[in-house]
């Protein structure tokens, strides 16, 4: 029995990094490298997820630092900061940092995670003991 709603078209992604960065400045935008999902193709090589779709989306992120290592990653849309998250390391230990931001986008808006206008130290960590990665999905 149809109640009349419109039918959603889902859209959703996860990429993760392969790769360690090294020597990472201010506002360094970071790219996944492996594409795990992407329904409605909203998520490019570059690093960029292009909204396909206007709504209501969760974003999440996660990435290491190593050893003494220290580093902001924030969650933007077309080059506006909406979250940030930061990372510091002892030493000899990795940490993880994760974020999760719930927000309005529109169909065409650039989303994308970058380095921090922090004095960033280190790098940025992807292995078997935790990704660096970058997914979202509209709701």
């Amino acid at each position: 029995m149809s109640r009349g709603l419109p039918v959603a078209t889902p859209v959703a992604f996860y990429a993760y990094m392969t790769h360690i960065m090294t020597s990472v400045g201010e506002h360094h935008q970071l790219v996944f490298d492996v594409v795990k999902t992407n329904i409605g193709d909203g998520y490019h090589q570059s690093g960029v997820f292009i909204v396909p779709e206007s709504g209501i989306y969760v974003f999440t992120l996660s990435f290491r630092v190593h050893n003494e290592g220290y580093h902001a990653v924030e969650l933007d849309v077309n080059g506006n900061r909406m979250g940030v998250a930061y990372s510091l390391a002892h030493n000899n230990v990795s940490d993880q940092t994760s974020a999760t931001i719930v927000i309005s986008v529109k169909k065409g808006d650039d989303v994308y995670l970058r380095t921090g206008n922090h004095n960033n130290k280190g790098e940025i960590n992807t292995d078997s003991y935790g990704y660096t990665y970058f997914a979202g999905w509209k709701i």
